[in-house]
């Protein structure tokens, strides 16, 4: 089971690398260097070593001037070596930087190509977290393995080869009894810090998700006066919080425990060991201090595969994770490119959420150039037509066509780009007016026609009084009015300029003027296009060529105004309605 776990892991790794482009000639530069800074750590303590073994009988003597030369040679080493880390630490945090960033853009593009379902079905928010925090986890472990663990393995191999041609054996015994004891300690280590950092990663994934959600709605807790019922459950996932910290924080100390013990014991093992040869005799004093140097080293590079150990368990869960979001489906569809346009048609179309039936065995033509209206009371299914057609979901059963192709086969750009949507609440996003209305447009406009439209939709000057076409909406454009972002949202629409209109109760946030007013402007700005306008009042929609009058996920009937008001109940029912609401 483990080893299965741990075969998925590294393959999921391997499959994360492979979706950035990795720095190499950064890489290659840190990796060059560290090799250095191994070779020179291999050096200084034969040179040292050299020291011991000369014999000075004067100040003039040549034995004094080698030691010079040597003492001068090790300086020049150290200052090399300094140098040297100091540039591979800046390369490497360079490249670490780029890494993060290309697993940070991989993440986030695929978070935004998820289908409607697969975002549906978790929380948005808990993204964050993967994106931002254990992006960095595996970048962490990845430019550790690739810059920094070879030259380790390279001293950690040379060191035993220099030992072992001192021609004792108890010394490289000391050497080799080194190894399981920082071993078993990083094992211990890692498998601490993977549940530990687990823990928490979910905990603020799951605090992150639930602030934001009463964040954005404060409104509705002030008003219903539940900010304290609010304050106290928000505890919960902050106590759940504190105590994934709490464990953490045991887990960082227990890991500096390890990590001095790791320093501590290797240090007895290698002291012990030369310090018994030499008052043995079995070694000399140039062997002893050489055998001390490297033994200091060698113990260092063995602990920092502490340090590559706990990277490593935080990265294995992080990897799992990001893996996981990699994995969903993504919002593509086929390769076929669209051209023009053509009958729309909706083929014994059934669709649900949750096992709950929200359309079923629904068929219906939309005629090209022609305006065409969906009406029924609230959980008719109305707003799903329209998210069928823009492929936000896909149905369980039947197909939909335009110009008799499958809409799933057409390339899912090009295919958007027939459309002008207008969702319900008109949403936007932080940014100023000329941003709202320019978003998706892809053409650069002027303000005189940013103006025009404005004027068009009766929001000049609401905009004037705001600051004009520079003033800030805020997030979630939450400084503009609903009628006001439904407004800007219907001139956003008419910069588009596509062929079909797709309108879900464009006008539900204006007053009764207001409303006919927007969808007269619509009709004109649109006409000759094709409109499939989902309608609440149905006085806008009473000259559409055709009516669909849903009920309960089922078409209860379909035809003009006239014809609907004598042969279909339901109609009727909507009509009567929206006449005592008006009233």
């Amino acid at each position: 089971m483990t080893e299965t776990k741990n075969r998925s892991v590294w393959k999921n790794f391997i499959h994360l690398i492979r979706q950035i482009k990795l720095p190499i000639l950064l890489i290659g530069i840190a990796f060059l260097l560290n090799c250095g800074k191994a070779e020179i750590e291999l050096l200084i303590p034969e040179k040292i070593a050299d020291l011991t073994g000369f014999e000075f009988t004067g100040t003039g003597s040549s034995a004094v001037k080698t030691a010079v030369s040597i003492c001068i040679m090790i300086f020049v080493l150290a200052a090399v070596e300094f140098v040297g880390v100091m540039a591979a630490t800046y390369i490497t945090y360079i490249a670490k930087a780029r890494i993060n960033r290309d697993f940070q853009a991989v993440a986030a593009r695929k978070v935004f190509y998820l289908t409607t379902e697969e975002a549906e079905a978790r929380d948005p928010k808990e993204f964050i977290s993967r994106i931002t925090t254990d992006t960095g986890f595996v970048s962490d472990f990845l430019i550790d393995l690739l810059v920094m663990e070879i030259p380790r393995l390279y001293f950690l191999v040379s060191t035993l080869i220099k030992v072992s041609r001192m021609g004792n054996g108890m010394l490289l015994l000391g050497f080799v009894l080194v190894v399981p004891v920082i071993v078993l300690g990083s094992f211990w280590s890692g498998y601490v810090t993977y549940r530990s950092q687990t823990r928490l990663q979910n905990a603020i994934a799951r605090l992150t998700a639930r602030l934001a959600e009463k964040v954005e709605h404060a409104e509705i807790i002030k008003a219903y006066n539940r900010t304290e019922d609010e304050i106290a459950d928000g505890e919960i996932f902050i106590d759940e919080m504190r105590a994934a910290q709490k464990k953490t924080t045991l887990a960082t100390a227990f890991n500096q425990l390890v990590a001095n013990v790791l320093f501590v014991v290797p240090t007895l093992i290698i002291m012990t060991a030369g310090a018994l040869q030499l008052l043995a005799g079995d070694i000399s004093t140039p062997q002893f201090v050489a055998y001390f140097g490297l033994g200091a080293t060698y113990q260092k590079y063995i602990a920092e595969h502490l340090t590559l150990w706990v990277l490593a368990k935080k990265a294995q869960g992080a990897t799992l994770r990001i893996s996981g979001i990699l994995m969903l489906k993504e919002d593509r569809g086929g390769e076929r490119q669209t051209e023009g346009s053509g009958d729309l048609a909706f083929e014994n179309i059934s669709f649900s959420i949750g096992g709950k039936t929200i359309l079923s065995d629904v068929s219906f033509t939309v005629k090209n150039g022609s305006k065409f209206a969906i009406v029924g009371g609230s959980g008719a299914g109305k707003s799903t037509i329209l998210n069928l057609i823009e492929q936000f979901y896909r149905p369980e059963q039947g197909r939909i066509t335009l110009g008799g192709v499958d809409i799933r086969d057409f390339e899912i750009g090009s295919y958007r780009s027939l459309f002008s949507y207008l969702p319900q609440n008109a949403p936007g996003f932080d940014g100023t007016v000329r941003d709202f209305l320019c978003y998706g447009s892809g053409t650069l406009h002027s303000d005189e026609e940013l103006r025009e439209l404005l004027r068009e939709v009766d929001m000049t000057e609401s905009v004037e009084a705001m600051g004009g076409l520079d003033f800030e909406v805020g997030p979630g454009a939450s400084k503009l009015s609903g009628g006001q972002r439904q407004r800007l949202a219907v001139a956003r629409m008419l910069l588009t300029g596509a062929g079909t209109v797709l309108a879900d109760e464009a006008t539900s946030a204006l007053d009764f003027e207001g409303s006919r007013r927007i969808a007269s402007l619509i009709d004109k700005n649109a006409a000759g296009k094709t409109r499939i306008i989902v309608a609440h009042d149905l006085s806008t929609v009473q000259d559409a060529d055709m009516i669909l009058v849903l009920n309960k996920g089922r078409v209860d009937g379909m035809g003009t105004h006239d014809r609907l008001k004598e042969t279909c109940p339901a109609y009727r029912r909507l009509l009567t309605a929206g006449e005592e609401e008006k009233a």
